[in-house]
């Protein structure tokens, strides 16, 4: 067991979630039921395979694991791009009616989410409110 301390990719996928959920709660107040769906569908689409990625990627810890912490993170990249594709092609096959620019839009807006968040907690210099 190593004794390095797991990043906190927690904060990051809480991060996802709780936009995705807002981007569809806000769509529903501003748009209309199809458009806020699509959008949390998108989101989902986003936070789910990459919350997968992290329990993956950081499943192992340490100078003795690295052979394991890189076979996972090729794995959970996989699969993860694997779960994106199948998100979006049950997505346009199942669900009707659905607004494509918004499951796009929630997409891109929980990615850069994530994008945001990872940028802030990987800076262990400055100081976080």
């Amino acid at each position: 067991m190593s004794s390095i301390k797991a990043p906190p990719v927690y904060k990051l996928i809480a991060a996802q979630v709780v936009v995705a959920i807002g981007l569809g709660a806000l769509g529903l107040v501003l748009l209309n039921t199809v458009s806020a769906y699509s959008l949390l569908v998108g989101g989902l689409i986003s936070a789910v395979p990459n919350a997968y990625f992290a329990a993956k990627a950081f499943k192992y810890r340490g100078a003795r694991a690295t052979q394991q912490i890189v076979r996972s993170m090729y794995i959970g990249e996989a699969i993860k791009l694997l779960l994106t594709g199948a998100g979006f092609a049950l997505s346009f096959f199942y669900i009707e009616p659905l607004n494509a620019a918004a499951l796009f839009s929630g997409f891109v807006l929980v990615y850069l989410t994530g994008v945001l968040v990872f940028v802030r907690i990987s800076r262990p210099n400055q100081i976080n409110p």
